[in-house]
C-alpha cells in the first residue's frame, strides 16, 4: 500500500541533506519569500529526484496523484517542483483523467515558476493529445477570476508551434488584454512570441491591429523586430 505522507517525508530527507543554506536564502529572495527553500539547485535536484523514483518508485493512477497534490502541499518549494522533475517525461503515457489534477494544482501555491511547468508542459501536453478537452478547460481558466489561471490559458501552447491553434491564442490574449496584472501581460507577450516563431506575419498583424499593452506587444515583437 502506497503511504504518501513516507514518501514525501523521505523525499524531503534527501533534499535536506543536500541543500546549501546560502542558495536556500538566495532563492527565496528571488521568489520573494513566497517559499522556503531546501536550497539545492535544479541540476542537482533533478539528479536527486531521478535517483529517487528510481530506489522508491514512482505511483500510479490514483497513488500518482494524491503524491501530485501531496507534493503542492508540502512547505518547501524544492518539493513542488518533485512534481515537474518526476512526471515530465510521463506525460506522453498519462490519460486525460490528470487534466483535473494539474488544473488543481495551478491554483496551489501558485506563482509564475509553478504555472509554467504546470500549465504548458502538463496541461497542455495532455491537452494535444485529448484536444476535445480543451475548450472545457481553456474557457474556464480564461475567465476565472484568478490570474494564474489567465496566464496558463494563454501559454498552455507554448511548445505547439505548428499545431497551435492562432485563433484560440489571439482570442485569449485579446480577453485579457485590459489586465493589469504583469504575469498576464507578460505571458500574452511570450507566447505570442513563441508563435512568432512558426508564423511571424501573423503575429506582427495581429499586435499591430490590435490594442494591447506595451509590455505584451514589446515582448510579442522582439524576434521579429530582432530579425528584422
Amino acid at each position: 500500500m502506497f503511504e504518501v505522507e513516507t514518501y514525501i517525508r523521505e523525499l524531503e530527507n534527501v533534499y535536506r541533506k543536500q541543500g546549501n543554506p546560502i542558495f536556500a536564502e538566495g532563492a527565496s529572495r528571488y521568489m520573494k519569500y513566497h517559499f522556503p527553500f531546501f536550497g539545492v539547485k535544479t541540476p542537482l535536484r533533478r539528479e536527486l529526484a531521478a535517483a529517487f523514483v528510481k530506489t522508491q518508485g514512482l505511483p500510479e493512477g490514483e497513488d500518482l496523484k494524491a503524491l501530485c497534490r501531496a507534493c503542492f502541499d508540502s512547505e518547501y518549494r524544492d518539493i513542488h517542483y518533485f512534481v515537474g522533475d518526476a512526471l515530465r517525461n510521463k506525460i506522453k503515457t498519462m490519460d486525460v483523467s490528470f487534466l483535473p489534477v494539474f488544473e488543481e494544482l495551478i491554483g496551489i501555491n501558485s506563482w509564475w515558476d509553478s504555472v509554467d511547468f504546470l500549465a504548458p508542459k502538463f496541461a497542455g501536453g495532455l491537452l494535444l493529445r485529448f484536444p476535445e478537452q480543451i475548450p472545457l478547460y481553456m474557457d474556464r481558466w480564461i475567465e476565472s477570476d484568478n490570474f494564474w489561471y489567465q496566464r496558463a490559458a494563454i501559454i498552455y501552447q507554448l511548445g505547439y508551434k505548428q499545431k497551435t491553434d492562432a485563433q484560440r491564442l489571439f482570442a485569449n490574449v485579446l480577453r485579457r488584454a485590459d489586465s493589469k496584472e504583469f504575469f498576464v501581460q507578460k505571458g500574452a507577450g511570450w507566447a505570442l512570441r513563441e508563435y512568432a516563431k512558426v508564423n511571424p506575419v501573423a503575429v506582427q498583424d495581429f499586435v499591430e491591429s490590435n490594442k494591447l499593452p506595451a509590455l505584451t506587444a514589446r515582448e510579442a515583437l522582439r524576434i521579429i523586430k530582432a530579425n528584422g
